[in-house]
């Protein structure tokens, strides 16, 4: 029996590390500097190497190519495992971990540019986040399996839907990270630190059960 063809993504998941690079490497630079819709693939290959046939070996489209390389960019992040807070205790453990959680990924933010610039890019480009669909559509399911999970702890209101606090979580995460990308430069590292975990306090504010009273 012929053996099923491989499709792109899988020949390019194959090759080693240091192979991916010669491709993601000029693609990190081109989609930080540009942003996906101006990105240019004849750039991204003259920087590489590679024909645009070969490319095609890889990579369908150019929105294959960005989200390989903003996932290669996330797989950087150390800490990012949502696995504690899921697991968490009770409700004092879940915020206790939700905060570690996300001081992981503003900590990651602050010592990797590329990674601040291609996330903002996704967050101002909606042909970035229609290329980033699918990856978006799991960041989603895991933060709505965070909320019930908060609920189960006591630690999350149950009195709007989860679609709802999904939304609203997210909503906010993006407005907090571009203007905390915007004022650290700014900003003594100290202060932008605690700035941002104070900032946190938004994020979690409208998650919290309603006050009894």
């Amino acid at each position: 029996m012929p053996t099923p063809r491989q499709s792109p993504a899988a020949r390019f998941a194959a090759l080693s590390p240091e192979e991916q690079a010669i491709w993601l490497d000029p693609a990190e630079a081109e989609f930080c500097q540009h942003g996906f819709q101006r990105a240019s693939m004849n750039r991204i290959l003259a920087h590489a190497g590679q024909s645009k046939g070969r490319s095609y070996h890889y990579f369908a489209d150019k929105a294959a190519l960005y989200r390989a390389t903003l996932l290669r960019a996330f797989a950087r992040v150390e800490g990012l495992d949502d696995t504690p807070v899921l697991q968490a205790q009770d409700a004092q453990e879940f915020w206790a971990r939700a905060v570690g959680l996300a001081a992981a990924l503003a900590a990651a933010l602050q010592r990797d540019a590329a990674l601040d610039a291609l996330l903002r890019g996704l967050f101002d480009d909606k042909a970035a986040q229609n290329a980033m669909a699918e990856p978006l559509e799991q960041l989603r399911a895991r933060v709505a399996a965070m909320i019930v999970a908060g609920q189960y702890k006591g630690a999350v209101r149950r009195d709007l839907p989860v679609p709802l606090l999904c939304e609203v979580t997210l909503g906010l995460a993006r407005i907090l990270d571009r203007w905390l990308a915007d004022a650290a430069p700014n900003l003594p590292a100290e202060h932008a630190a605690d700035l941002s975990q104070r900032a946190f306090g938004l994020l979690i504010a409208p998650l919290l059960p309603p006050d009894p009273a």
